[in-house]
């Protein structure tokens, strides 16, 4: 019991230091590349998505025409947005470094692969 209750902590730890990494290197201005549909496997970037994620955990966003602010958090690798007068949504992290952020999304239970780089 006593490994497993390590095993627990150890991992929770590792969790935890890795969002506290995403939290520093998601700061900054971001630019689509790739936002791959993956059920037809079509682009929809057409550099037309941009985001903008700042310290104090409020963000911006422009998709299309449409833009958004609102607050955002990582737990567990997760990237929860919560936008002005919307619902929250939660997207999966699958990478994130001082360059590159990429996640999967699910749009109408289609899951989509969203790529951005770092603009500035």
């Amino acid at each position: 019991m006593k490994k497993l209750s390590l095993m627990i902590l150890f991992t929770l730890l590792m969790v935890s230091c890795a969002d506290v990494k995403y939290a520093e290197d998601i700061v900054g201005e971001w630019e689509c590349v790739s936002w791959i549909e993956m059920t037809s496997l079509n682009d929809k970037c057409a550099d037309n998505a941009y985001f903008s994620f700042n310290k104090d955990n409020t963000y911006t966003s422009k998709v299309s025409a449409q833009e958004t602010k609102g607050t955002y958090k990582i737990v567990d690798g997760i990237l929860y947005s919560n936008s002005e007068g919307k619902l929250e949504i939660a997207v999966e992290i699958n990478t994130l470094s001082k360059d590159t952020l990429s996640f999967t999304m699910s749009r109408s239970g289609n899951a989509e692969i969203l790529t951005l780089v770092k603009s500035k």
